[in-house]
């Protein structure tokens, strides 16, 4: 199969990875459905704005696309909890937030259940294929093992709200303006694609403008008629199949019905008296912010003292990380300052590259269920590529080009021995991103700041062969945040959320009158 390649750039204008691309050749029952899951119940009162923080606290969820965290919130109000509302939040980012959140890609979850004392991290990151070339998407079955294992609501009710914005349409937010200015060119060899995208006139989407994916609309409408399994193995995953071969790539319906969602244990550190829960490698973003965090303890966080804690966290990353994100070197090492530094001086490999784009949901209920989600297409609308005749958006396979899911960061921080949930974010933006959890998590635990204060707190970087620092202009990482400083179930009028003022993104909360 041969392959074309786009550049992504940063926000700088740099070359960061090459992308490859494929190369170029039940809607009434969601109108029921919707009306009833955005009907608000009686005795509950929502906030959706800058504030952060609400008396009565019940559930919040905070998500890279307003649109999705509202809905979110309201499956919630209507009888489900947190793990129900990042499923629902999730499949509207499917439509409102493509770019990184397409039902062709995948992610990694970490949630947590107080009363139980539980910690899973679900992964159905989007691996390559047998053929190659192309990822087998995870996000479908992994939306259904978090509803499964955390949640409260049926599968079915929370894919029909997105059904419903893909049906009747939606207006461009602003986070999606931000990828079409951004990524837009790219979807040029896509005829089907770059309509989607497009007015009338030719002319690119822009904000407030309608948007209307057709066949999204159907493919998500047979996912909530049919169940997750019409996706992997049935008619739905049939099309699917053949849309991608059409294209040349080398998905078959064996790849769908193999893919398997895994659920396993974190990787624990101390924090304070608490233990940080971060995924194990390939998706090891959250690594970085157990490093970071470390280092940062009661030390320097000015711009410089993070562009010096980046420089050997990235020169230790070069030497541990394999192309495919997993390392041979144990995890208590990477989670050592000292043996990160010694591992920095010793390294004279070149910096991995790495796929900045991403796209997160976090939510926590006053019951102590917290889940926070990142998810990605590989690369900045995937392969730039849709399945004709589903609205899906192929992703391709990760590789040593920076294509992939190697810094996904979910994190979570809680207690062990009563299971009170303290801290929980998810960030885009690669290792700049999860060094920005590090520094707002240092900030609200260490240094007593609000959480709106850490927020603001000036971000800098250092790869190694470039330095971005916010006070030079530029915008590092975006990351949504949950802080209960008094602990959940506790104290849930102490939590705190918060959307990273360098996104577009929406923390909406939902309160007991």
């Amino acid at each position: 199969m041969s392959l074309a390649y786009h550049n992504g750039r940063t926000q700088s204008g740099k070359v960061r990875h090459s992308r490859p691309s494929l190369p170029s050749t039940g809607t009434a029952l969601a109108a029921i459905l919707l009306p009833i899951l955005l009907g608000s119940c009686e005795n509950t009162r929502s906030v959706a704005s800058d504030a952060t923080q609400i008396q009565g606290f019940r559930a919040g969820v905070v998500a890279d696309e307003p649109r999705a965290a509202l809905i979110g919130r309201t499956v919630i109000s209507g009888g489900g909890n947190a793990a129900d509302g990042v499923v629902a939040a999730y499949f509207a980012m499917a439509v409102t937030m493509p770019a990184a959140a397409g039902l062709g890609g995948g992610g990694i979850c970490i949630a947590h259940n107080a009363e139980e004392k539980t910690t899973d991290v679900i992964d159905f990151l989007p691996r390559a294929a047998a053929g190659g070339a192309v990822a087998v998407p995870g996000n479908v079955r992994g939306m259904a093992a978090l509803n499964a294992r955390y949640g409260k609501v049926q599968f079915a009710a929370l894919v029909g709200p997105a059904e419903s914005l893909a049906t009747t349409g939606a207006p461009v937010s602003k986070a999606l303006a931000r990828d079409l200015q951004q990524y837009g060119h790219l979807l040029a060899d896509d005829p089907t694609l770059q309509a989607t995208f497009q007015r009338l006139d030719g002319t690119q989407l822009v904000e407030g403008d309608n948007m209307r994916p057709v066949d999204l609309a159907a493919t998500l409408g047979q996912i909530r008629a049919q169940g997750v399994n019409s996706f992997y193995s049935g008619l739905l995953g049939q099309k699917l199949v053949e849309g991608a071969q059409a294209l040349g790539a080398p998905l078959t319906i064996d790849d769908l019905r193999n893919y398997k969602v895994t659920i396993g244990a974190p990787l624990e550190t101390l924090f304070t008296d608490l233990s940080l829960y971060v995924a194990q490698p390939p998706a090891s973003g959250g690594i970085i912010t157990a490093q970071a965090l470390a280092m940062l303890s009661g030390g320097d966080n000015s711009p410089n003292g993070q562009a010096a804690i980046s420089q050997d966290i990235m020169a230790a990353r070069a030497g541990w990380m394999q192309p495919d994100g997993s390392t041979t070197v144990p995890p208590a090492d990477l989670l050592s300052p000292d043996k990160v530094r010694a591992m920095a001086a010793q390294t004279s490999v070149g910096l991995p590259q790495e796929n900045t784009s991403a796209a997160s949901v976090v939510a926590i209920d006053s019951d102590g269920i917290a889940v926070a989600c990142t998810f990605t297409m590989n690369a900045p609308f995937g392969s730039a590529r849709v399945a004709p005749g589903t609205g899906i958006v192929l992703a391709p396979a990760p590789n040593d080009q920076g294509v992939g899911y190697s810094t996904l960061s979910p994190v979570m921080l809680a207690s062990q021995y009563n299971g009170q949930v303290y801290f929980l974010s998810g960030a885009a933006g690669g290792a700049a991103g999860a060094l920005a959890e590090a520094l707002v998590l240092d900030g609200v635990m260490q240094r007593a700041m609000p959480l709106d204060q850490a927020m603001q707190l000036p971000r800098a970087f250092d790869a190694g062969d470039q330095r971005f620092d916010e006070n030079a202009g530029v915008r590092i990482g975006r990351l949504n945040a949950i802080f209960c400083g008094g602990g959940v179930p506790s104290d849930p009028d102490s939590c705190q959320l918060r959307n990273d003022y360098r996104g577009n993104g929406l923390a909406s909360i939902l309160g007991e009158e």
